[in-house]
C-alpha cells in the first residue's frame, strides 16, 4: 500500500503540471502568475516526499542548467519550462527531476521528428514542452510504483 504521503504529493502535484501543461499547449507559453501559483503548489507538494538536501540541490542544478541553455539559446527551452524543472528539483529530488525530465526530452523529440516527417511542422516551429514535462512525469511515475 502506498503511503498517505505520496498520495497527497501526487494530488498537489499532478494537477497543477496538467494545468500548465494545458496552458502552454493553448498559448505556448505560460504567464508569471500561472507560473507561480503552480510553484507554490509544486513546492508545498514536495513536502510530503522525503527528499534530502543533497538531492534537492541536485535537482535546482538541472534546472539552473536549463535555465542558462534557455538563457543563451534565446529561449530555445523556454524559461518557464526550466523553471518548471527547478521547482520540481527541489520538491522532488534529483533521481525523480532527472528522470522525468530525460523522458519529457525523449519524447519531445519522439514527436517532433514524427511532426517533421508528416511535415506538420518546420525545422524552425516552436512545440510546448510543458506537455512532454507532465508526460515524462506521469511515466516516471508509473515506473516508480511498477518497480
Amino acid at each position: 500500500m502506498e503511503s498517505l504521503e505520496n498520495v497527497v504529493r501526487e494530488l498537489c502535484a499532478i494537477p497543477a503540471l496538467l494545468w500548465l501543461a494545458v496552458q502552454d499547449k493553448r498559448h505556448l507559453g505560460v504567464t508569471p502568475c500561472e507560473l507561480l501559483v503552480t510553484s507554490v503548489i509544486l513546492l508545498v507538494a514536495g513536502q510530503f516526499g522525503d527528499v534530502s538536501r543533497q538531492s534537492a540541490l541536485g535537482g535546482v542544478m538541472i534546472g539552473a542548467v536549463l535555465m542558462m541553455f534557455a538563457y543563451f539559446s534565446k529561449e530555445a527551452i523556454g524559461i518557464a519550462d526550466a523553471v518548471v524543472v527547478l521547482v520540481c528539483g527541489v520538491a522532488f529530488g534529483l533521481l525523480e527531476t532527472v528522470a522525468f525530465t530525460f523522458l519529457a526530452t525523449l519524447y519531445a523529440g519522439v514527436s517532433s521528428g514524427v511532426l517533421l516527417l508528416v511535415k506538420k511542422v518546420g525545422k524552425k516551429s516552436r512545440i510546448p514542452f510543458l506537455p512532454f514535462l507532465f508526460l515524462g512525469y506521469i511515466t516516471m511515475r508509473v515506473i516508480v510504483r511498477c518497480v
